[in-house]
């Protein structure tokens, strides 16, 4: 007969495998750690937010001046042992769940293009965009995240703390009169977040919102719009003659009401409506016709790029426009490259061919 144990471990797989049918069974903090080769103590320290093990290395990143001022975006690295970690988490549990059909971010066959596609030839446009996005996502709902999957409730808390990092003040913990932890060195006063630069993060953050797309999505079904989310944006559209900027407005507060209970918040200072007759952008893509677009901006960007590329080399273009390495020019480029070759793979694929024809400081991995 199976002992406590294997019935334990039973039940517990065909749980996940009901629920995940491809994600890896992981029954505790210690098989999590044989699985990804990490050493126990190490994740331990992380999951009790031991104060000594700090496993993240904060920076900020500049991005490209385009209009709107110069701004930065702060990275959170995982050290090597806990990205090791991460990444275990990524490849084997978190790319076999299924986010919301309207998230177009992070997921297979996912893009840019695949999102702004369902707005074409739009009359009205709704752009939201949610405020502080990964850091607004907290410990419960990433550990929510992962008990959906079919985890049990004590290794979902543990890779829920692998998978979130604590800011240096905020995010306050309030237990209810009563409540406490089942393990005491788990206690902390706070929670953690998702941190931006974490493998684990995007996916989880689909995960997260999977409740606010549904909500969302029922709000556009209710008005006759479509709604697609690609990461923190926010796109509602409306095909037809019957609708209004008074209605816009009503949809909008609407949404502004559903963010709310996941604790996010809108970017009211992003917040777009554009009507019939005005010139209609979708995460940068027009979508004005049947397919979406690049704009003219972006290629006479990159235009501009290859041309002072050719003319003055990359070292002094990076200075010019205030990369603080080539390498860093160099990943910017060949991205935006990547971005072109998926709306408009014969225009792009010639601007990557250009650019691998420049001469680049070595050493440096043409990408694929």
């Amino acid at each position: 007969m199976p002992t406590q144990i294997e019935d334990a471990i039973r039940k517990t797989t065909q749980i996940l495998q009901a629920r995940t049918p491809k994600a890896a069974v992981v029954l505790t903090l210690g098989h999590l750690a044989h699985l990804t080769d990490v050493p126990y103590p190490f994740l331990r320290g992380v999951v009790t937010r031991d104060k000594e093990l700090d496993p993240y290395k904060v920076f900020a990143l500049r991005r490209e001046h385009r209009g709107h001022g110069d701004r930065k975006r702060h990275i959170c690295v995982p050290t090597p042992l806990l990205l090791r970690a991460q990444r275990w988490i990524h490849h084997n549990i978190l790319i076999h769940a299924s986010a919301h059909p309207s998230s177009k971010a992070y997921g297979k066959d996912c893009s840019i293009s695949g999102a702004a596609a369902p707005h074409c030839q739009a009359s009205w446009l709704i752009k939201l965009d949610i405020t502080n996005f990964f850091d607004s996502i907290l410990e419960p709902a990433v550990y929510s995240a992962f008990l959906d999957l079919g985890y049990q409730p004590l290794v979902a808390f543990e890779m829920a703390r692998i998978c979130t990092r604590l800011r240096p003040t905020g995010n306050v913990r309030r237990l209810k009169k009563g409540q406490h932890f089942a393990i005491p060195t788990y206690g902390n006063e706070r929670f953690g977040h998702l941190p931006q630069g974490a493998p684990t993060s995007p996916i989880l953050a689909n995960l997260a919102a999977r409740d606010l797309d549904g909500a969302m999505s029922e709000i556009a079904q209710r008005e006759g719009l479509r709604y697609t989310r690609y990461a923190d944006d926010m796109t509602l559209s409306f095909h037809g003659r019957e609708f209004s900027r008074q209605r816009a407005m009503s949809v909008i507060g609407g949404c502004y009401e559903a963010m709310l209970p996941f604790g996010l918040y809108p970017n009211r200072t992003k917040t777009r409506v554009i009507p019939p007759g005005a010139r209609k952008l979708v995460l940068g893509l027009l979508v004005d016709g049947e397919q979406p677009r690049l704009t003219r901006e972006f290629r006479d960007r990159m235009r501009m790029h290859l041309h002072f590329l050719e003319r003055l080399g990359p070292a002094q273009h990076a200075q010019a426009r205030g990369f603080d390495s080539v390498v860093g020019l160099q990943n910017h480029l060949f991205g935006l490259a990547a971005f072109a070759i998926g709306v408009d793979p014969v225009w792009g694929k010639k601007v990557r061919r250009r650019l691998r024809g420049i001469d680049w400081p070595t050493p440096f991995v043409m990408p694929a």
